[in-house]
């Protein structure tokens, strides 16, 4: 009877313990869930950016099915080009959402569905960080501590609240249950758990690998625990089987995906997996033939032998190299010389104000953590928690965004900290016990009781501190607690700005464009805005937020900053039908009774804010466009474009620290504007004209506005030269150059036409003309000009007219027919085609017998598409990478397109989205690419060497298909024959 009722109290505490489990888990799922779901205050948006284009995509399965997805070339983005969705996305968070949605979606609208999505999905991922902790530790208590963190961590909050349906929550979710599952299969003893769970373990990974890049930060700590498992692990045999099948199945579904594919399997994750793995099995069979005492000196005479292997294989380049984001990762202290990755919000490296903001007491904790796991030699798991922990902050270091990783391994660390902190308290409480009842047996129950309250006084206080301490980074300060940090409206709702508000000006302006413009119209903007563009505006974009293209992003900076006529031009060779800007500030009333307009102050997070970025990822001298403050503009930039677009004329400055007012900058000062519309509605004399603005905008009344303005390009324009010269001065001067005007004096007119071009060239121009270029020509110059023929296109025709009539020309005739191209691998003969592109055939041969292409490097290698070369700036070692594929002769010549196909061995011109853009670059054709045809100017073939070509095809390249080694696929000159 006795034992019967034992058995049934034990049983009442077991099922009394798992209701208390559930109990934490669903607090920490609500509490989730809430914080998560905050800002539908503000409205039911997606948020950011990037999970417009993820919806997009997500609805073009659930439309079209899993098959035509995998091959969509979208050309709504990245105009004309296009871009192959599956091979540069995050395809596992489309196919997952896609599939959930046809499961659970039943009435919900596929947009409801993706801004809920990322909620749930982050709720429940509190669950698998309990999972993970009690694996880690053997425990439930820090694993239900560890839940709770994890609900209210701000880091991860702000990158999974409502409408985020973007890579990280669901890389996250599939992250930490594929750490669960390998964690629990290390401990588990039957084959029958143990496989099952190592395999699906390694398909999550593999799967959040493919959701989220950065989820491969998983690996990291996984891979260097398989290792250390070699040297502490008392189950080899089962650890092995765990660790072979774990990472077969991470490399198999990370490889099958188009992204990462083969990259992953050939990176450093993928390499760390692959090589701990065999590390482990090389441990096992020989620590199973050794003894026990010799076993850990082999295992590390092992592990020297596998470290001096990898670093032949990282130094020898022969894995592929990641992108600079990821090895900035593995090496915080690298500094980015691209200012596209500097531009970026989520790029920028936190600071220690941001942890201590991030995690407060948590970090005291994550300390005493860390000593624990130090000490705890009996659980080889807790090894795995030091490993992830300091792991996890170190990268963290390198990207805000990596902060989600920091928060991980805090929450395991800090839970482990406070668990063995209470565990510490309530030892103690039973210990005085213990001893009081002994110590006490034949003494006064009041006796006793007072002795106990004594010695656990001191106890509970600390345990009540220790309860405060916690609460404090919820509720205070009032602006940055970690409850504040929740209250963030959504992108679209705020403008993108940080002010707590909703606007509608974005909504109603692509709601406008989308029912107000021509389906097949093509809308350029900077690049923050181009997936809002293809989703809500369902128009074409430029460049959207993926960045495929830097030099796309580079081509609209400078035609945003470049002077009005240079960037209509630029943006007429985008084959631009509308340029949108962005611009926040504020409306103040007037000071003047007579004049109601209101006056204006400007910045808050649209282009005004940006500029800067635009003119250094532009190549422009900052200084020359903004004052020393970097914000305030100069006239250089009210000159340019954009400053021409900004609807605003500068009235004067304040400066707040005297309380006076100048006409002109002053340090400190602050600039007032008023509106001023360069380009006004139904304008068709100038190169663009407004036809919406949005309402915030269009209203006096004071406040924030959140201007969304967009212009008709106006491809009709008739644009004079850069400098403004009318054409009664153009005339004047062909007049004078046709009379014999002296050299002198035409390089000065020559350079007051130049746009863009170096002084030598002006020079020779200049010097050309004079020597012999016939009055009818000089005419002929005057008058495209005056009929508005853009600058690169004419200073191309100038070129080619001085070729033609010039017997002093500094450039070469040849008439030779075949080269030899002497290269690093071996000589390239080539046969020329004077007949289809005589221009073409002249250019390259002018360059080649002034040495121009001596020393230039195949700097761009696509493997069975095209080898590349052509820029000067490939010829100096110490020039950056970043620059190749950007350099030119100094000229351009006009397109002679023909009907020679693009097939293996091809010699063809390269050049920008202007097809009069051709330069210096060129190109040879690996395999048939006859989707080029008519596209390219193909001026010859290779009729030797062929077999070089491809020695240099098979070059190892980095992420952007250059050279690792440059001197294997170098030119060393080019022999006219």
């Amino acid at each position: 009877m006795a034992g019967r009722e034992l058995l049934k109290s034990e049983k009442s505490r077991r099922t009394t313990k798992y209701l208390l489990i559930i109990a934490v888990l669903c607090l920490a799922f609500s509490i989730a869930f809430i914080l998560r779901a905050y800002p539908i205050k503000y409205g039911f948006y997606l948020n950011e950016f990037d999970p417009f284009f993820d919806f997009r995509a997500t609805e073009y399965i659930v439309n079209n099915g899993y098959g035509p997805y995998l091959e969509w070339h979208d050309y709504k983005s990245w105009f004309p080009d296009g871009r192959e969705i599956a091979e540069t996305s995050q395809s596992g968070l489309h196919l997952t959402a896609a599939t959930l949605y046809k499961i659970f979606g039943m009435n919900m609208s596929l947009m409801d569905f993706t801004i809920w999505f990322p909620v749930v999905i982050g709720s429940a991922s509190t669950v698998l960080m309990f999972l993970v902790v009690r694996a880690i530790t053997g425990s439930t208590i820090p694993g239900l501590i560890s839940s709770l963190f994890f609900a209210v961590s701000p880091a991860i909050i702000q990158r999974g609240n409502l409408g985020w349906f973007k890579s990280e929550p669901l890389g996250l979710f599939y992250g930490l249950g594929g750490t669960y599952l390998f964690l629990s299969a290390l401990k588990d003893k039957k084959y029958k758990f143990l496989i099952p769970k190592a395999i699906f373990g390694g398909i999550l990974i593999g799967l959040a690998v493919t959701s989220w890049g950065g989820a491969q930060y998983f690996v990291i700590p996984i891979g260097i625990f398989i290792i250390v498992l070699g040297f502490v692990s008392k189950d080899l045999k089962n650890n092995l089987i765990v660790a072979v099948l774990f990472t077969a199945s991470v490399i198999l579904v990370a490889g099958a995906f188009p992204r990462p594919g083969m990259s992953f399997v050939l990176g450093l994750p993928g390499l760390l997996l692959i090589t701990s793995s065999l590390f482990l099995l090389v441990t096992t069979v020989v620590r199973l033939k050794s003894s026990e005492r010799r076993a850990t000196l082999k295992t590390a005479i092992i592990l020297g032998i596998f470290v001096i292997i990898g670093m032949s294989i990282v130094v020898g380049g022969f894995y592929k190299v990641p992108s600079f984001r990821y090895l900035n990762a593995i090496n915080p202290f690298l500094s980015s010389e691209n200012k596209l990755v500097e531009s970026v919000a989520e790029h920028f490296t936190p600071t220690i104000v941001d942890y201590f903001r991030q995690f407060s007491i948590l970090i005291i904790f994550a300390g005493l953590g860390i000593w624990l796991s130090f000490k705890n030699k009996n659980n080889t798991n807790m090894i795995f928690a030091l490993i992830i922990g300091l792991t996890g902050i170190y990268i963290s270091a390198t990207f805000a965004r990596l902060l989600v990783f920091a928060s991980i391994s805090i929450i395991i660390l800090s839970s482990i900290g406070i668990y063995q902190s209470i565990r510490a308290i309530t030892s103690i409480r039973t210990e005085a016990e213990q001893t009081l009842t002994t110590s006490n047996k034949s003494g006064a129950k009041a006796q006793k009781n007072m002795k106990l309250k004594k010695q656990f006084l001191p106890y509970a206080g600390f345990a009540a501190i220790l309860i405060v301490m916690l609460s404090i980074p919820m509720v205070y300060d009032s602006n940055t607690n970690w409850i504040t940090s929740a209250d963030v409206p959504t992108s679209i709702a705020n403008g993108g700005t940080n002010y707590r508000l909703t606007t509608d000006d974005w909504i109603e302006t692509l709601d406008w464009m989308s029912k107000n413009t021509p389906v097949d119209s093509v809308v350029t903007a900077w690049w923050d805005y181009g997936y809002w563009i293809t989703t809500l505006g369902n128009r074409t974009s430029i460049a959207d937020n993926a960045t495929i293209n830097q030099t796309r992003i580079e081509t609209i900076a400078k035609m945003f900053i470049s002077p009005e006529e240079k960037g209509w031009k630029i943006a007429n060779d985008l084959k631009s039908d509308y340029i949108l800007i962005y611009v926040v500030g504020q409306k103040l009333p007037s000071l003047d009774p007579a004049n109601p307009s209101p006056l204006y102050v400007l910045g808050s997070g649209g282009d005004e804010s940006k500029k800067h970025w635009f003119i250094r990822i532009g190549g422009f001298n900052e200084s020359e466009y903004v004052e020393s403050n970097g914000d305030t503009p100069k006239q250089k930039y009210w000159d340019s474009l954009l400053g021409k677009m900004m609807p605003f004329q500068t009235i004067g400055f304040y400066n707040p620290s005297t309380g006076t007012l100048s006409p002109t900058y002053q340090p400190n000062a602050i600039p007032f504007y008023i509106k001023d519309i360069k380009y006004p509605k139904g304008n068709t004399s100038e190169p663009l004209s407004l036809v919406y603005a949005s309402k915030s905008f269009e209203s006096d009344d004071p406040g924030l506005f959140f201007g969304v303005l967009v212009y008709k390009v106006n491809h009709d324009f008739k644009a004079t030269n850069a400098n403004g010269t009318s054409p009664s001065n153009i005339t004047t001067l062909a007049s004078s150059l046709a009379n014999g005007t002296s050299p002198s004096n035409i390089t000065t007119l020559a350079s007051s036409l130049a746009n863009g071009t170096s002084p030598s060239n002006i020079t020779t121009l200049a010097s050309s003309l004079a020597n012999g270029t016939s009055p009818s020509n000089i005419t002929t110059l005057a008058s495209s000009l005056a009929n508005g023929t853009s600058n690169l296109i004419l200073e191309s025709n100038v070129l080619n007219n001085i070729n033609n009539t010039s017997s002093n020309n500094s450039m070469t005739t040849t008439t030779n027919n075949t080269a030899t191209i002497e290269t690093t691998q071996g000589p390239i003969k080539i046969e020329f085609y004077p007949d289809v592109a005589p221009n073409h055939v002249k250019n390259f041969q002018d360059l080649a017998s002034k040495g121009f292409y001596d020393g230039v490097v195949f700097h761009r290698i696509v493997p069975g598409f095209v080898i590349q070369a052509g820029d000067p700036n490939t010829k100096n070692g110490n020039s950056s990478n970043d620059t190749w594929g950007t350099g030119g002769p100094g000229y351009t010549i006009n397109q002679e397109f023909n009907n020679i196909p693009h097939e293996r061995g091809i010699l063809s011109m390269a050049r920008t989205n202007d097809p009069n853009s051709a330069g210096s670059q060129f190109f040879i054709v690996l395999n048939d690419s006859k989707f080029l045809d008519n596209q390219y100017t193909v001026f010859g073939k290779v009729t030797e060497g062929l077999e070089i070509v491809d020695k240099i095809a098979n070059s190892t390249t980095n992420a952007m298909d250059q050279p690792e080694d440059p001197n294997s696929a170098r030119i060393n000159k080019i022999v006219l024959q």
